[in-house]
């Protein structure tokens, strides 16, 4: 993702109007997604897909669902 992003200048322009959860969650999901992406292209290289990055996304939540003290998120 580049520095200067739609994403975080959203988050500047609605400041304190954001309540603390939506924000931490949203910069969770745009995070995991960034690194999925990253992900995809290191095993599919050329080939990689956005539909990719969203499969790795979705295994990544599955295991933390399995353990997520184990995850990180106790």
């Amino acid at each position: 993702m580049k520095t200067d992003n739609s994403f975080d200048r959203k988050l500047e322009a609605w400041g304190s109007r954001i309540p603390d959860d939506v924000r931490d969650a949203a910069v969770f999901v745009t995070d995991t997604m960034e690194l999925c992406w990253a992900a995809a292209q290191a095993v599919f290289e050329e080939k990689a897909t956005p539909e990719a990055a969203l499969a790795i996304y979705d295994r990544i939540r599955a295991r933390m669902a399995e353990a997520p003290s184990e995850a990180g998120i106790a």
